[in-house]
């Protein structure tokens, strides 16, 4: 940790949009393949978790719980980690608009459908897990980061305790629907009711929104906390970032987020090899045990509430 601080401890999470394999233009695979959860998770990414201590959050899209080869690898997965969902509202009832998943986009914004038409979208997906996995999901993140004050209050009726769709110092437009989070905080907050860029009054029933570590840049877009996207030094500086900006708080919380598909080479825009795919997850393994050597502790996204509760 940095001297002269008043930082307690400081979380690491590292929040996974675990979805089905795409191809290199960013569009579902066709025909629909699940190597990134069959192959990508068991062999791949909970090996190099294990390695460094580090507990993923899974969030899990429709076409995901759908599969059954996919649900049976999430069942038998070794090591710790945690599941949540992951919503694109195009592909769940009410409204559904694709049946057959291959070779499409999906790029509504769930906070762009009515309330109700949210909720029942987030209450079928819901469901979806529970039947598939035997328990109830606490944690999300809405595709393309699609979320609104009325998305919270959704997922609150719910019983989820963490929401992680919050990208700071961004702004995400869809034909549908524009998402404005340029002014939202950049560390773990309660939405206060009607909002979901402003922090409010904790409570037991509330949810905790845990943004996605970024580092603002002067005419230029943000760097994240994510492998692909920054080296393992531009990871380090946004950590460092966050370090100083917030040096003031007891806890500090980084969250890396990034997709299931990114550790198959071609299953996304970013690796295309094997060497590709070895030098990504050495680079998340490498900012990763960064922190733990600043001495982070890694938990999984639900745990965040009870401890922001209690602080």
């Amino acid at each position: 940790m940095m001297a002269g601080n008043s930082i307690e401890q400081m979380v690491v999470t590292i929040s996974i949009d675990t979805e089905c394999d795409h191809d290199p233009n960013w569009v579902r695979s066709n025909p629909l393949a699940f190597e990134s959860i069959t192959e990508g998770l068991p062999n791949r990414l909970q090996p190099a978790f294990a390695e460094v201590g580090a507990i993923p959050t899974y969030l899990l899209t429709v076409e995901v719980l759908e599969d059954a080869a996919s649900v049976a690898a999430l069942r038998s997965l070794p090591g710790d980690h945690e599941y949540g969902t992951h919503l694109h509202a195009a592909f769940i009832e009410p409204e559904k608009k694709f049946f057959d998943y291959a070779g499409v986009d999906s790029p509504d914004f769930q906070c762009a459908s009515s309330a109700e038409v949210e909720y029942r979208k987030l209450e079928n997906l819901t469901r979806l897990f529970e039947e598939k996995l035997g328990h109830s999901p606490t944690s999300f993140r809405a595709g393309r980061y699609g979320a609104a004050a009325q998305s919270i209050d959704s997922l609150q009726r719910l019983g989820y305790k963490v929401d992680t769709s919050v990208t700071p110092h961004l702004r995400w437009s869809e034909p549908n629907a524009t998402v404005d989070f340029r002014k939202a905080p950049e560390q773990p907050y309660f939405p206060a009711p009607g909002t979901i860029i402003e922090p409010g009054p904790a409570s037991p029933q509330a949810l905790l929104e845990v943004p996605v570590s970024v580092k603002p840049r002067l005419f230029r877009d943000p760097r994240w906390f994510r492998p692909w996207f920054a080296s393992v030094a531009q990871m380090k500086e946004v950590v460092r970032y966050q370090m100083k900006r917030h040096s003031r708080r007891r806890i500090l919380s980084i969250n890396m987020m990034f997709h299931s598909m990114e550790v198959i080479e071609k299953a996304s825009p970013y690796p295309q090899s094997q060497s590709d795919v070895r030098r990504y997850i050495d680079d998340m393994q490498a900012a990763l045990q960064w922190c733990a050597d600043e001495g982070a502790r890694f938990v999984p996204l639900s745990e965040l509430r009870d401890l922001y509760l209690t602080a």
